[in-house]
């Protein structure tokens, strides 16, 4: 190893002084030989000649030190941007050499620290809001609830998520969404929280990189979709946060103006507490999350607390998901079927498949225990393709005994989006042999009005197998009727909320006959959901709804209990006074 950079004989000052201390003894003696006086040199001569060398070297090395300075400022600026000071100042400032070459650096540096910020601010900042986003908070989150810091930090943690968003964003597109979203988070910021962009603390340095200390200001985030995550450092007062969660609320009270529409946009509020709650960043925003859908699920709540009663759920939540993932690879999975008959002819036109679990300990479980658990941990594509397997093989085995019976399954929007959706579905009908005419698929409202060109394709190459398309729980949504009648389909189905108010609101009543008869003359089927009385049954038969289903009819059940109540319907006298088999 040599010596360090500038020292000794590596120093410019240094070499510089003796090479012209060498010069100058080289140039007398030099002189003085040409001029034949070099055998004359006297000790006076010396001693002069030795002061002539060390004026000139002394000379010299000052010169060249001012050199140095120059280059060894260079030299600690870059260091220090290396260091990770990245807004280090380049001080040298002269119309030498070094001067340019300082200034070329300068230049690098602002550029490079422009592309820095550039960077920063597409990793931590959203682009749709101005807001940081979740890698920020999840940043903020991190440092400020390390295990070093376990139990200093105090605030509470809002999850705050926009009921209906999804509907909003299919029915005005992507554009009109994040106007939506933008609007949102102003309304949130300066109606609600009483900041602008300007005073909100972002926490983040001058390259815009999240800067590791504690908040200490309020920290408002656009987390995922259309949901918002706000820091409160230092509140951890649950009545002045459920004041402030109330404030949240009723500042959405008013309608957001998305173009020439007016859109009503509801939040809903979860607040979780640290240290209170948890003190693991991912905990804490988990818990918020969970007390915000608890929140959504119970219509009377706008702003929920995260305690005991949902961290159970949670548990029992992790428990359901790791069981359900058993459940699939040990075909706990089993169908009932609810049946559809004519509303003229009461007549049976076919059936609804719905899932089942058989869980070990807790008996059979209805879809409501752990669709939206399959849902939330990604297992609706395995489990739909369960559904559609039982529901074919099913089939089957009625061909096999004669019976021609169609048969209805519903499909997520989850399931449906997947590329292999349709090709699976399509072997697994070839691989039994199963008439596509026999199998219909129900997709959601949602799905329909998505309008995407691979939504069409997908629906159009079902139905050009022979698979009905349906629309279910058709008239609480926010369909665009001009998009329905390009939707490839076969027929409606008119949601059990509708079906329910009959009797009782006439609204509802308008609303169901509108329905029924532009479907008609759109050339679709209708059938409602959810019969339960005569009134009922009466109403949708005088409007020509064409088929019916219910418990007017039939709950559902298993293959072999069907095939008990086709056998009794059959009997001449209930097929001469059919009666609810409630």
């Amino acid at each position: 190893m040599g010596t360090g950079y500038g020292q000794g004989l590596n120093s410019i000052r240094w070499r510089f002084a003796l090479a012209s201390a060498v010069l100058t003894i080289v140039g007398v003696l030099l002189r003085e030989h040409l001029i034949g006086h070099a055998d004359s040199l006297t000790r006076t001569g010396l001693s002069s000649l030795l002061l002539l060398t060390s004026a000139v070297a002394a000379i010299t090395f000052l010169m060249a030190s001012k050199l140095t300075r120059s280059i060894e400022s260079l030299r600690h600026s870059t260091e220090a941007i290396a260091a990770g000071t990245l807004d280090s100042p380049v001080t040298v400032d002269c119309a030498c050499e070094v001067g340019g070459l300082a200034s070329s650096f300068r230049k690098m540096t602002q550029r490079m620290n422009a592309n820095l910020l550039r960077i920063n601010t597409l990793a931590y900042t959203d682009a749709v809001t101005g807001l940081p986003n979740r890698s920020a908070i999840d940043h903020l989150l991190g440092h400020a609830l390390a295990p070093e810091r376990q139990g200093h930090f105090q605030a509470a943690i809002l999850f705050i998520g926009l009921d209906g968003f999804k509907h909003i964003n299919d029915r005005l597109g992507h554009q009109g969404g994040d106007e939506l979203l933008r609007l949102a988070a102003l309304r949130l910021l300066e109606r609600g929280f009483g900041r602008t962009l300007e005073t909100l603390d972002t926490c983040t340095d001058a390259f815009g990189s999240p800067c590791n200390r504690l908040p200490e200001d309020l920290v408002l985030a656009r987390f995922t979709g259309d949901e918002f995550v706000a820091i409160l450092p230092g509140m951890t007062d649950r009545a002045a946060l459920r004041l402030l969660g109330e404030r949240l609320v009723s500042t959405f009270q008013e309608p957001f103006r998305i173009g020439t529409q007016d859109v009503i946009a509801q939040p809903r509020v979860g607040i979780a507490l640290t240290p209170e709650d948890t003190g693991s960043a991912a905990e804490l925003l988990t818990f918020a999350d969970l007390a915000m859908h608890c929140a959504k699920r119970d219509l009377r709540e706008r702003l929920v607390f995260f305690d005991q009663r949902i961290r159970d759920a949670l548990v029992e939540r992790t428990d359901t998901e790791s069981a359900l993932r058993l459940a699939l690879q040990r075909g706990e999975l089993l169908l009932h079927y609810q049946p559809k008959v004519d509303a003229s002819t009461l007549a049976l036109t076919g059936v609804e498949a719905l899932v089942r679990w058989q869980h070990p300990q807790r008996g059979l479980l209805a879809p409501g225990a752990f669709i939206d658990v399959a849902e939330q941990a990604g297992l609706m594509g395995a489990l739909g393709q369960q559904v559609i397997a039982l529901a074919v093989a099913q089939c089957r085995v009625w061909l096999d005994a004669g019976i021609r019976r169609p048969v209805a399954v519903n499909v997520s929007p989850s399931q449906f989006a997947s590329p292999e959706f349709v090709p699976q579905l399509l072997a697994t009908l070839k691989q039994a042999q199963v008439p596509a005419t026999l199998l219909s698929v129900e997709i959601t409202e949602s799905i329909a009005m998505s309008a995407t060109d691979e939504v069409e394709e997908r629906l159009s190459t079902l139905r050009d197998a022979g698979i009905r398309i349906a629309i279910d729980d058709f008239g609480v949504g926010f369909s665009n009727l001009s998009q329905l009648s390009r939707v490839p389909m076969d027929d409606l189905k008119i949601d059990r909320s509708l079906v329910m108010a009959i009797g009782e609101s006439q609204k509802s009543e308008v609303i169901i006959r509108a329905i029924i008869g532009m479907a008609h003359a759109l050339g679709y089927r209708t059938i409602a959901e959810g019969i339960e009385t005569p009134q009922q049954q009466a109403y949708l038969k005088s409007l020509g709804c064409n088929d019916l289903q219910g418990y007017r009819f039939a709950r559902p059940m298993d293959a072999d209990a069907l095939e008990n109540w086709v056998a009794a319907r059959a009997a001449p006298a209930l097929r001469a006074n059919p009666v609810s088999q409630r």
